[in-house]
């Protein structure tokens, strides 16, 4: 009895539909649906909790027998509406309130530079620098509260990357009308906030200090506007696994492409060294090919430079190059290059903006998203070489 025959029936036999299977497992629809088509297998991790699941042995799920089970009518999934299960509602809140927060503090910084620019000019060289300082504390404090709303999005996608829709229809008019009371809201913030700064710009001749004005009632606007937008996003649910798909197939593409890359690279390399120096990676002189432990054993001849095995094939303890792995590679790695760079970048900042006292001191963070940009496109040729 095969592994999909195995699993179409004890999901019947739970009542359970491919979405909830999938919502358990932390998998697409498509995957569970792959899996019970024999079009896909799963990996070890998601085979163990389908044991867990449907409480069997990896044995009997993968090559036992299991139609015999009747319908288990205490552990079946109920038919009641849809609920929010894996906690969707509240991370989508929270990485909402996070993002409408850091949008509000880059006005809140410019609002900042603008008020102590006042001071800066009247003060002189002992306050010549206060402005900077109050824009770069507002960005550094919107980057932080950015970098945690995609950590939750993140994290959450990676656990959950498809999620039944749960919501119902009152739940989505009810945001949508929330969302048209804080647009209109937003709008009567900005007109009061620009009456503000030409209040004070006209009668008491602050151009500063209207400007702070007109930024501090921007920042509120900015909250309400992102904070109920994304409140309606959030209730599209069929969106949210879109998204996740077609990640998910730019994924392998990427990875066939990565793959691709070392395949040509392997086999430039075979081509232009011997093997003699090269008996552990140049096992198999076939172009995108990994020598298994039996290829590297200390005892192995080398083969002579240029030769080829018989009839130009792979020996069969060779394995094929995953694209996956050399995928997860390169993401890994770019993400460590970016992180080094701009740590190095906002190091330099701190440095010309705060012992230096530089006016210049954005150049930095543009450098180093030019060097980010280089090093990402830069490491996939250098990590398939490898």
């Amino acid at each position: 009895m095969s592994f999909s025959t195995n699993l179409q029936h004890l999901r019947a036999t739970r009542s359970m539909t491919q979405e909830q299977l999938a919502m358990l497992l932390g998998v697409s629809r498509q995957a569970v649906s792959k899996w019970e088509s024999d079009a896909a297998y799963p990996e070890m991790d998601k085979l163990l909790c389908l044991c867990d699941i449907f409480e069997c042995s990896l044995d009997e799920l993968a090559r036992g027998d299991l139609t015999h089970r009747t319908r288990e009518h205490a552990l079946a999934v109920s038919p009641g509406p849809a609920t929010d299960i894996c906690d969707y509602d509240r991370r989508m809140r929270l990485r909402a309130t996070l993002t409408a927060s850091g949008v509000a503090c880059i006005f809140l910084g410019i609002a900042g530079f603008c008020g102590t620019g006042g001071i800066a000019a009247s003060a002189g060289d002992a306050y010549r620098i206060a402005c900077q300082y109050a824009f770069f504390a507002g960005t550094l404090l919107a980057c932080v509260l950015f970098g945690f709303a995609h950590n939750v999005q993140r994290t959450f996608t990676r656990r959950h990357p498809f999620v039944e829709d749960f919501y119902t229809e009152a739940d989505k008019a009810r945001a949508r009308k929330r969302r048209n009371a804080s647009w209109a809201a937003a709008a009567a913030i900005a007109v009061v906030g620009v009456a503000a700064c030409w209040f004070q710009t006209v009668f008491f001749q602050h151009l500063y200090g209207g400007l702070a004005s007109l930024n501090i009632a921007l920042a509120g606007a900015s909250w309400l506007v992102v904070h109920a937008s994304m409140g309606v996003s959030r209730t599209d649910i069929a969106a949210y696994n879109r998204r996740y798909e077609e990640k998910a197939a730019r994924k392998n593409s990427e990875a066939r492409r990565l793959s691709l890359i070392a395949g040509r690279d392997v086999a430039a390399r075979d081509a232009c060294e011997g093997f003699e120096n090269h008996a552990a990676a140049d096992a198999c002189p076939q172009a995108g090919c990994i020598p298994s432990e039996s290829a590297l054993a200390p005892d192995a001849a080398p083969m002579p430079h240029g030769a080829q095995s018989d009839a130009g094939a792979c020996p069969s303890d060779a394995r094929p190059l995953d694209a996956n792995m050399l995928y997860r590679r390169v993401r890994e790695q770019r993400k460590a290059a970016a992180g080094i760079i701009m740590t190095l970048s906002a190091i330099v900042v701190l440095v010309m903006l705060f012992v230096l006292h530089s006016p210049h001191w954005p150049l930095a963070l543009v450098i180093g998203a030019l060097a980010c940009v280089i090093a990402w496109i830069a490491i996939p040729f250098c990590s398939a070489t490898r």
